[in-house]
């Protein structure tokens, strides 16, 4: 079995703020999914299940190939000694503005990668996908799974895929395109932050919740009763809803942001969504509740964004504290209803 895997990829970071420079980050939205579903992943012998790919080239730092291959994961090498590690440009400017730019070439991650890297039997049984990128390839990433792997739809399969939209294609020129994904008949849970979602509406960028909220209602409606719509607010937190013919304000889970109460902890937001959903996306293919699967990317995320680059890890502990420890001051700091043992007992295989 595959629990998740990503197209996702591995980026180099070269990081400038006004007041530092940093160079050798790992980074990348795929190597964020898999460190957030890592995070919550309490059973060591489920990260295997976490397959994704990471290309390294002639100039790939040994420190970081330690760094992943000590979260235990079903991590896949591949080595190019004739090119570059993609690496990437990051500028953080006033407000969290933040400015990206490539440093060397891209290597995408295609179905075809995925077939040779983990085998067809195991691509075939993935619960859950995450894709980052546009319509167009999400597409063509079903359409590939249609032909090699004669996968005909998630109606019959069951499998999930994860949607995070490139930022740049967030447009009300791409909606129709994107409209038309997600009322086909794959299982989609799709989830824009909420700057990304109203400027698909052609809309400002919400500066309040309720204003999310709206977002997200508008949103919900054009997408097939059925699949999910996760918002990712920031500092908010994040919005979920189960999408049907009338979405209203009733449909609505909001957990806030693991750091709300505590934003001085916060050091560096990169990664802090794509941390979101490979943790949304773990706990959803281990108990298909979207608010198990909301407090575990809160709670990734917060875990994510407290240093530059990805959090330190030691066994269980990540920045000195297991995801037990953190989903416990989670519920009690915003007195939520879930129970402790409830959730962590959800994460675990099921057992016959």
């Amino acid at each position: 079995m595959g629990l998740l895997t990503t197209n996702g990829m591995l980026i180099i970071d070269e990081i400038e703020t006004a007041s530092s420079h940093y160079y050798d980050v790992l980074g990348g939205g795929g190597t964020y999914a898999m460190l957030g579903a890592s995070i919550c992943c309490t059973d060591l012998s489920l990260r295997k299940e976490l397959l994704w790919i990471v290309d390294r080239g002639m100039d790939f730092p040994k420190q970081l190939t330690e760094t992943i291959e000590s979260w235990d994961t079903g991590c896949v090498f591949r080595d190019d000694n004739e090119r570059l590690t993609t690496r990437g440009y990051n500028v953080y400017g006033p407000n969290d503005f933040r400015s990206f730019k490539y440093l060397a070439p891209k290597k995408r991650i295609d179905v075809s990668d995925w077939c040779e890297s983990f085998g067809v039997k195991a691509v075939q049984r993935v619960s859950c996908y995450h894709l980052l990128c546009s319509a167009d390839r999400v597409a063509d990433i079903l359409d590939k799974l249609a032909e090699e792997l004669s996968f005909e739809g998630t109606l019959k399969t069951g499998q999930t895929f994860i949607w995070e939209p490139i930022p740049d294609l967030c447009n009300v020129e791409h909606l129709e395109g994107i409209k038309k994904l997600l009322n086909g008949p794959y299982h989609f849970i799709f989830s824009p932050n909420a700057e990304e979602g109203a400027r698909m509406l052609g809309e400002t960028e919400p500066t309040e919740l309720s204003d999310c909220s709206t977002i997200l209602l508008k949103l919900a409606a054009l997408i097939k009763p059925g699949n999910i719509c996760v918002l990712r607010c920031g500092k908010k937190g994040s919005l979920a809803l189960i999408c049907n013919k009338n979405p209203s304000n009733d449909d609505i889970i909001h957990f806030p942001a693991y750091h709300y109460k505590t934003p001085e902890c916060v050091i560096d937001p990169t990664g802090g969504g794509n941390t979101f959903l490979g943790a949304f996306a773990f706990a959803y293919a281990m108990c298909k509740d979207i608010s198990i699967a909301s407090i575990c990317g809160n709670i990734a995320a917060g875990c994510a964004i407290e240093q530059i680059g990805v959090p330190s890890h030691n066994g269980m502990h990540w920045n000195k504290t297991t995801f037990a420890d953190r989903l416990l001051y989670y519920l009690s700091t915003y007195e939520l209803k879930q129970g402790h043992s409830e959730i962590l007992n959800s994460l675990q295989p099921m057992k016959y």
